[in-house]
């Protein structure tokens, strides 16, 4: 099944994720978002289960995370998640998100995260493989066609 940009996925916002005044709590924004990458990465084929020789590309750290809160989510209930990879480099992929309301018209936040890529014996960046680069450079060129419009 082919994967569109922005890819986007459903969370559940449960009663542990509310603060005292029973707004979703921050950290959970980049939980959600968190989440959608991986779905995102599932859907693409690359599973985080699979071994290293399956999977190099899952071989990756977090090297930047930027969120800009916009308004509260209150309660219990659903949030739309979306997530586009924006810009693919030679060990690097940024992604951008949003937590959004069920139906897309509220914004809760925005958010950016950089991936880099690692060698496991080395832990110093290397090249996502050619499979890796085939399924997200589509999405890429999606994304920046709609950022056009």
């Amino acid at each position: 099944m082919p994967v569109s940009s922005p890819f986007r996925t459903t969370q559940r916002v449960y009663f542990d994720d509310l603060d005292a005044l029973n707004i979703l709590h921050n950290v959970r924004f980049l939980l959600f978002m968190e989440r959608a990458r991986g779905e995102l990465f599932n859907a693409l084929g690359f599973r985080w289960e699979d071994d290293l020789d399956t999977n190099p590309d899952k071989y990756h750290v977090v090297a930047a995370h930027q969120i800009h809160y916009l308004l509260p989510v209150r309660g219990e209930g659903e949030v739309l998640v979306e997530i586009s990879p924006v810009h693919l480099g030679t060990s690097s992929l940024v992604l951008e998100a949003s937590v959004r309301s069920m139906h897309g018209d509220a914004v809760y936040a925005r958010g950016e995260t950089r991936l880099v890529r690692l060698d496991p014996e080395s832990n110093t960046p290397c090249p996502w493989s050619p499979r890796f680069r085939g399924q997200v450079e589509p999405l890429v060129r999606a994304r920046a066609t709609i950022a056009e419009r």
